[in-house]
């Protein structure tokens, strides 16, 4: 009784070791089936239980039955026996067929071991020389051996091998490639023969035209790498049992194994032709190929009609990506340019009314009776003040400022509305109170009677005796410093008198000082003669060896590019070095290579007045070390003829000018307020400014009055002057 086990889960770890059963699920209720009796056991106990039969009476009984049958198989298809087979010398076995021996022609490698036994029991039985020495016929036992011989080859599996691998009456030859007929008939029989040659079973078939392609497949790969057993050792023309010598046993075996390997080689290469020939022609692998080849052009088309798709949709998104940035570069265009022109417009009202302000400031006679001329440095004051007032204002606040200026009935009320105006950027915090002097609420006022006539102030060219005297260094460094420090800088003369100061290593000088230090040095060489032949005096003496080297430039109104300053010569009675001389030269070709090649190349301009930048032709700092060990620094001017030229008169203070050319009354008529305008406008639009619009509308909006063509003949003017300048300087030295 069979006996059914269930393997149960581990148990939880809360699991009470007190109970004794646990319940994990039910059982479920039994099925009813059907069950067909069927099948060869199930025959079998029928067989016995009908028959009264055990399992070992039934087993003989059946195996008696297949004998029987067996027999009678042969019996019925018994081959007729010819006269040729009947009387061939039992000698020549290897000759005979033994499957025609024994009448199994037709069946041959087919036939089974059973039909082997009971066609040789009949031969016997049929042929045994006892049976035909009763009929009369003696000595004749020659087909009986042949019997015998043939039931011992073919009883034997390995002599049945070696025989079947051999036989003749199998046709084992490839057909042609071009023979004309089925396939499958054809070459299907000739696979189904060799294939009882193989070690490994079962052999794949050819198949049909509807077989697939995986079973093609695998049958040509099992039989390119088939496994023969077929020998060849049935062939051997002498057997090694014929001798007793060992070395004719050796050679005859070496004789043999080499035939065999060559008939061996022969039959592998004449398989290897018959699966070539029918890969070749196999209907099958041409279908596979042709579907194959559907199967790529459609995989390809596929991928093309992808490709196109994509590249479609990636065209359709970059157009619309390019429609979307250009619609959105186009709206950022036209904001751009709705800004740009608001903000142009903005800028025009607000350079009107400054303009307008400025306008104001100017027929007030900047805060000066009428009859009186103000003083250029306090015009340049007024201006510079103004445009930082300017600076911190609004449209909104310009606009207010104008308007009052407008209803303002003289220059008290107007200069009033600019006090008030500072005052309150200088409350807010927007603007510092030093920045802020002559429009300073704490600054006391011009009290001046406009009917009072009131005499020019004149500064003094000579110095007061309580006035400390200048020293070379200090003219120097306070040339220097103009340039440095152009009109409009903010607390520009404060600055100065640092600079100065602090190179110098001496006290600070007032404003006044420097501003009127400043307009001898402007008048010319007059001013200066005592100041040069301190200067000559001390080159003479001096020690005027260069220790460092020497720096070359000329100091001037930084407009649009730096102006190369001539090269220097050096004094012939000067002892120099020759690294100083090389120096020199080097000097000399760079100042030639930078220097100006053709007429339209701007020069610089010069400062009309005090408060402007003045421009020295030549200056050459030399350090010297004295013999107690400190540093004197002497200042190589030519003043004389490098002296700035007033730009507010039209005559000429130095013999230098005499080579300008005659200027027109446009580019001479300017006032110093016009001058300083196009210096501060030369100086924010520059020669490499890369603004909207042109360069000298700019400029000629930034000055009063002036338009374009009388701007550009004011500054060719300026700089014939700086050439007539330089001409007048070379033509000195020689």
């Amino acid at each position: 009784m069979s006996q059914t086990q269930f393997v149960l889960g581990v148990p939880p770890p809360t699991w009470n070791d007190g109970e004794e059963f646990r319940i994990h699920c039910g059982i479920s209720d039994g099925l009813t089936r059907n069950i067909e009796p069927i099948g060869n056991q199930f025959l079998a106990y029928v067989r016995r239980k009908l028959n009264n039969y055990s399992f070992s009476d039934d087993e003989r009984i059946q195996a008696e039955a297949a004998t029987e049958q067996a027999e009678e198989i042969i019996l019925e298809d018994s081959e007729e026996e010819t006269s040729e087979l009947l009387n061939r010398d039992p000698k020549d076995w290897k000759e005979q067929d033994h499957y025609a021996v024994l009448g199994l022609s037709k069946y041959r490698w087919k036939a089974t071991e059973e039909q082997i036994k009971h066609a040789h029991r009949r031969k016997v039985l049929k042929h045994h020389p006892d049976k035909k020495a009763s009929s009369g016929d003696t000595n004749d036992d020659a087909f009986f051996k042949c019997i015998q011989k043939a039931h011992e080859v073919l009883s034997d599996p390995v002599k049945r091998r070696q025989f079947d691998s051999v036989d003749d009456a199998i046709d084992d030859e490839v057909p042609s490639s071009k023979a004309k007929g089925d396939f499958f008939k054809t070459y299907g029989p000739i696979f189904e023969r060799e294939a009882r040659f193989s070690n490994k079973t079962p052999v794949p078939m050819l198949g049909d035209i509807n077989t697939s392609k995986p079973e093609v497949e695998a049958f040509y790969d099992f039989w390119y790498n088939f496994d023969s057993w077929r020998s060849f050792e049935y062939l051997d023309k002498e057997d090694t049992d014929s001798t007793d010598n060992r070395d004719d046993k050796r050679y005859i075996e070496k004789k043999n194994k080499a035939e065999r390997a060559k008939r061996k080689k022969e039959d592998n290469i004449r398989r290897g032709k018959l699966i070539d020939q029918a890969l070749s022609l196999d209907p099958r692998i041409l279908k596979f190929k042709q579907e194959e080849k559907a199967a790529k052009e459609a995989k390809k088309r596929e991928k093309e009609d992808a490709a196109k798709r994509a590249e479609e949709e990636t065209r359709k998104a970059a157009e619309e990506e390019k429609q979307r940035k250009e619609m959105a570069e186009a709206e950022a265009k036209q904001k751009q340019a709705e800004e740009k022109k608001e903000k142009t417009a903005k800028k025009k009202v607000i350079r009107n009314e400054k303009k307008n302000i400025k306008t104001h400031v100017k027929n007030y006679n900047y805060f000066y009776p009428e009859n009186e001329t103000p003083p250029v440095e306090v015009i340049d004051i007024q201006l510079s003040e103004l445009d930082t007032l300017f600076e911190n204002l609004s449209l909104e606040e310009l606009q207010n400022v104008r308007k009052q200026l407008d209803s303002s009935q003289d220059r008290h009320t107007a200069k009033k509305v600019l006090v008030e105006e500072a005052k309150r950027l200088v409350s807010a915090g927007t603007l510092s109170a030093d920045s802020i002097k002559h429009f300073s609420p704490d600054i006391n006022e011009v009290n001046v009677k406009e009917t009072t006539p009131v005499e020019e102030p004149v500064i003094k060219t000579t110095e007061e005796p309580k006035e400390r005297s200048w020293s070379v260094e200090e003219i120097s460094l306070l040339i220097k410093a103009a340039n440095k420090y152009p009109g409009g800088t903010v607390n520009r003369w404060e600055t100065i008198s640092e600079y100065v100061a602090y190179h110098a290593n001496l006290p600070l000088r007032t404003n006044d000082e420097l501003i009127k230090k400043s307009k001898e040095v402007q008048k010319g060489a007059t001013a200066l003669e005592e100041d040069v032949r301190k200067l000559q005096h001390q080159k003479k003496h001096a020690d005027t060896r260069i220790t460092e080297h020497p720096s070359m430039r000329e100091a001037t109104i930084n407009y649009d590019e730096p102006v190369v300053a001539p090269a220097e010569s050096q004094n012939k009675s000067q002892p120099t070095s020759k690294a100083n001389k090389n120096k020199a030269k080097k000097s000399t070709k760079a100042q030639q290579l930078t220097a100006p090649t053709s007429g339209n190349t701007e020069e610089k301009e010069t400062s009309p007045n005090a408060t402007e930048t003045i421009t020295t032709s030549k200056e050459t700092t030399e350090k010297t070390i004295s013999s107690n060990g400190t540093t004197t620094t002497a200042v190589a001017s030519s003043t004389s003829s490098s002296t700035s030229t007033s730009m507010s008169t039209s005559t000429s203070t130095s013999s230098s000018t005499s080579a300008a050319a005659t200027p027109s009354q446009s580019a001479t008529n300017w006032t110093a307020a016009q001058q300083a305008q196009l210096e501060r406008a030369l100086q924010t639009y520059p020669r490499e400014w890369k603004g909207d619009g042109d360069r000298w509308d700019k400029i000629a909006a930034a000055v009063d009055d002036k338009t374009k063509k009388e701007c550009k003949l004011r500054f060719k003017y300026l700089s014939e002057q700086v050439k007539a300048k330089k001409a007048a300087m070379a033509t000195d030295k020689k």
